[in-house]
Order: structure tokens, then C-alpha cells, then sequence
């Protein structure tokens, strides 16, 4: 998008005034990644709450924020001392063969929910210098738990992420990459200096929704006391060293899991070896500032809402019914999961200290996107839905995919338009080129495991949710562009 080039006025964009929707945190990073300033408030002022942001707009920017629905209040005089200058941040997602589709995907979609237009790597594009030109790397479950180097086949991956990471560059994992994050086994980058309870074995803990409780502190801001969030295998933590700050801890299991890995959480061992015991880390030190998701925040309600799907519905589907049970699956919030809070917590608190990247060598941008990529694999997976049967739970899954389907082709049309134009938003380019890619390995070439309906549909509906979310930022790139 290109750098704006009138006159720029400071505004108020708060979170409450919006209605916590994160298109808050979309207008800031779009702005931000248009070259404008943008800064986040730690604590509370009399007409603005810790978490708010303070931007400079131009007529443009702030017509196209209107035009979103948002609410800017002008403002006057000088900004709070207590706001912090938030740095652009250029981001790397972390998706080879360790983090395949749809491991990465999850994080994806939180991130282009969020606004930001992220690169994709692998293993040796990391060894290669991908993170000379990035301050934010992006880890997200799949098998970073082996080292990166092992897990990919490369060398010098791992030596690379310490460097960044000791130079000023940032990274947030989530279970499998705050494993990666945490110190304990070889590869690892030691940048939280606590090793979890178990490294190599981690299938030892298992599969569910947790219940997370907020200790006061940046990630916290705009957050409830506790939080819903998903959780497969992520490390388990006690003995913690120097430089750690404990943002959240576990609380309680909300929901056992059994989708795509059928290892449900015991409850026992969740209150043996969980209750009370961190459950997301800040670490800032010699070996770089992170924050370690032991959790999914990324996951939000798509994962939520199939495992109970998967679990809860069948349960109680007798005893309240098909209405019910559908009312509880049609008002999960995939695209606005309270838990990719979190993720937007965790990175305005790394942009306030992160390095400026270098953007002189920008990722290249790929061939051009086509449209029909996304959007024939979504009908593909579409058509390949089994036949869920008769009886009520089979009417629940048709109302399920049903909902699903009548996105597809309005999704595409709106995708359809933003790529005519994007030459003005080459930034996003690479996000979708490698989302058209390994979604098309995922569906028409790797060896498919016998699925269960609720995975089937989890996988349709988040290869949906992607074009939804991908066009969203082209449409408001767009919208604020000055050649628009």
C-alpha cells in the first residue's frame, strides 16, 4: 500500500467506543503498514482506557475508517505521556513442512484478521536470510518441538531465529512454538529460560478448551479476568528463570477435545499438573523478548466451536434439542474469537521495544494471485462432505455446513474484485499465493486420514473464513490508498 502522502491529524481509536470489534486493531496495523504513527496506551485516562490507541489519520484514512463503522474522536493537545510508539510490524509466519496447513492456517487467519499482512516461510528460507527484513516471527503449533533445523532438514535455521531474536527481532509461539521458545532440549532458543515439564514426550498432557486467568500486565489490557482458549499438548511450566513475567495461568478445563487428535485432556491431570501453573509467558532478555502461548489463542472459536461440536453438542443434543444446540453453533465468533486479543496484546507489547525492520529488500511478492485457487478448493471441499445421515445430529451438521456453503461464492466475488487491484496491495500477495498453494497440497495431493465430519467441517469453514478475512484488509487497503 502506498505510504500516505497528505497531511496527517492525531485520533482517539478506542476499543470500547467500537464495540471491542477488532476491525480497532485491522485500522491500526493497516495504518501502521502504511508508513503512519500509531501508539497504544498502557494505562487508563480519564476519556480513554489502557489498550486504546492514539493515530494519525489522513482525510483519506479517516473517511475509509467511517466508512468501516469505526469512531474516531479527534484530538487535543499533546499525546499522554503514557502512550508507547508502536513500530510497524513485518511478519514472518513460520509454515513448512513442520507447520503445514492447516497447523499455520490458524495463525493466519488471527493474523489477517488483525490486519497484518504476514510473509510465509519455511526452514530454509530461515537459514536464508528471510528475517534480515522482519522484527515479528510467528510460531505456531505443529513440530518446531523437534529444533527447526531437525524438523525441516536445514541447516543454520535455528542459529539464524537466535540471532534475530538477540538483535532486536521478536517472536510469539504457540504450543508447539513455545516449546521451540523455551529452554530444556537442543535447537531450542532458550529465550524463556524455563523448561516445560514435558520437552520431547509432550503427548503426555492432551487435548481441550482451558480456561485461562489474566495476571494484570500489557497482554491483559482490554481482556476479562479469564479466558476461554483452546490448548493441544502445549508445554506445561513451573520452575520459571529470570526475565519471565507470568501473564496468565491455568484455571480450569472448560471442554475436553477430541478433533483431529483424539487424546481428550483428563481432568485429573489437568488439576495434577495444570491448575495454577503458567500458561502464557513474556520473556525479555539476553536471548531476545517473545511471548510463549502454552494455549491456541489462535484457534479462538473455529476450534471451539467444532470440538464442541465434537463432544458437548452430541451430549446434550437429547436433552435440549436441534434449536438449541443450533443457536449455540451459529453464534461462535470466528472471525472475531475473544482470544485473538491476545495475539494483538502480544504484539503491540513486542512492537513497543522490536526493531525497525529493513524494507529495502522487501519478500518478493510471487506470481499473481488467482482467485479461482481458494475458491474452487473451497467448493472442492464443499463437494466432498460425507453424508452425515439421518437422525438429529445429522440435520444439526447439514444446518452446519449449509451456513458454511452459502459463504463461499459471496466470499469469492468480494475476493474476486480485490485481486483486480492488487497492484496496490502487493503486501499481500505472498499471504495468499501460499495459502492457494498448500491448501491445494492439503486437499487434492497429501494422503488424507479418515476425517470426522466435525473436522471436515472445521477445515471448510477456516478455508472460508481465510478469503473472508484476506479481502477484508485488501478492501480497506484500498479504501485508504491516496492513488485509490
Amino acid at each position: 500500500m502506498p505510504v500516505a502522502s497528505s497531511a496527517a491529524k492525531p485520533y482517539h481509536l478506542g476499543w470500547r467506543a467500537n464495540g471491542d470489534s477488532f476491525d480497532v486493531a485491522l485500522a491500526v496495523n493497516r495504518v501502521l503498514a502504511a508508513g503512519g504513527h500509531a501508539w497504544r496506551l498502557r494505562v487508563d485516562q480519564t476519556n480513554a482506557d489502557a489498550g486504546d490507541y492514539f493515530i494519525e489519520l489522513t482525510v483519506r484514512q479517516h473517511a475509509a475508517l467511517g466508512e468501516l463503522g469505526l469512531r474516531c474522536k479527534a484530538m487535543e493537545g499533546a499525546l499522554p505521556g503514557e502512550a508507547q510508539a508502536l513500530t510497524a510490524p513485518a511478519t514472518l509466519l513460520f509454515a513448512g513442512t513442520a507447520s503445514r496447513f492447516p497447523y499455520y492456517a490458524y495463525y493466519a487467519l488471527c493474523l489477517l484478521r488483525l490486519g497484518i499482512a504476514y510473509t510465509p516461510c519455511d526452514g530454509d528460507a530461515l537459514a536464508n536470510g528471510a528475517l534480515d527484513h522482519a522484527n515479528l516471527l510467528i510460531l505456531p503449533g505443529g513440530f518446531s518441538t523437534w529444533g527447526i533445523d531437525n524438523a525441516e532438514e536445514v541447516r543454520g535455521a535455528d542459529a539464524r531465529v537466535r540471532a534475530f531474536l538477540a538483535e532486536g527481532g521478536t517472536a510469539i509461539g504457540s504450543c508447539g512454538g513455545a516449546f521451540y521458545l523455551s529452554a530444556g532440549r537442543p535447537g531450542w532458543t532458550g529465550t524463556a529460560e524455563a523448561k516445560p515439564l514435558f520437552t520431547h514426550e509432550y503427548l503426555q498432557s492432551g487435548v481441550g478448551v482451558v480456561t485461562v486467568e489474566m495476571r494484570d500486565g500489557p497482554l491483559a489490557l482490554g481482556c476479562p479476568p479469564t479466558m476461554e482458549v483452546p490448548y493441544y499438548h502445549g508445554p506445561i511450566y513451573d520452575v520459571l528463570g529470570p526475565g519471565i513475567e507470568v501473564a496468565a495461568t491455568f484455571r480450569e478445563l472448560a471442554l475436553q477435545g477430541r478433533l483431529a487428535i483424539d487424546n481428550p485432556l483428563d481432568r485429573d491431570k489437568f488439576g495434577r499438573d495444570m491448575a495454577g501453573k503458567p500458561a502464557i509467558l513474556l520473556a525479555t532478555g539476553k536471548r531476545g523478548r517473545a511471548v510463549l502461548f502454552s494455549p491456541h489463542p489462535e484457534m479462538g472459536d473455529l476450534i471451539r466451536k467444532y470440538i464442541a461440536l465434537d463432544g458437548y453438542v452430541r451430549r446434550y443434543l437429547p436433552i435440549r434439542g436441534v434449536g438449541t444446540m443450533r443457536d449455540t453453533l451459529r453464534h461462535y465468533r470466528i472471525a472475531d474469537s475473544p482470544s485473538f486479543r491476545l495475539v494483538q496484546n502480544a504484539i503491540d507489547e513486542l512492537m513497543t521495544t522490536a526493531r525497525r525492520a529493513d524494507t529495502s529488500a522487501p519478500a518478493s511478492a510471487g506470481d499473481h494471485p488467482q482467485n479461482e485457487d481458494i475458491l474452487a478448493l473451497c467448493r472442492r471441499e464443499a463437494d466432498e462432505l460425507p453424508d452425515f445421515g439421518a437422525g438429529e445430529e445429522g440435520d444439526l451438521l447439514r444446518d452446519v455446513a449449509a451456513r458454511v456453503c452459502a459463504r463461499i461464492d459471496p466470499a469469492g466475488e468480494r475476493a474476486a474484485r480485490a485481486i483486480a487491484c492488487i497492484g496496490k496491495v502487493a503486501a499481500l500477495r505472498p499471504p495468499w499465493n501460499h495459502l492457494a498453494a498448500t491448501m491445494k497440497e492439503h486437499f487434492c495431493f497429501a494422503p488424507t486420514p479418515t476425517r470426522t465430519p466435525a473436522q471436515g467441517l472445521m477445515e471448510l469453514e477456516l478455508s472460508v473464513a481465510l478469503m473472508e478475512a484476506w479481502t477484508r484488509v485488501a478492501e480497506l487497503d484500498f479504501a485508504m490508498a491516496e492513488c485509490a
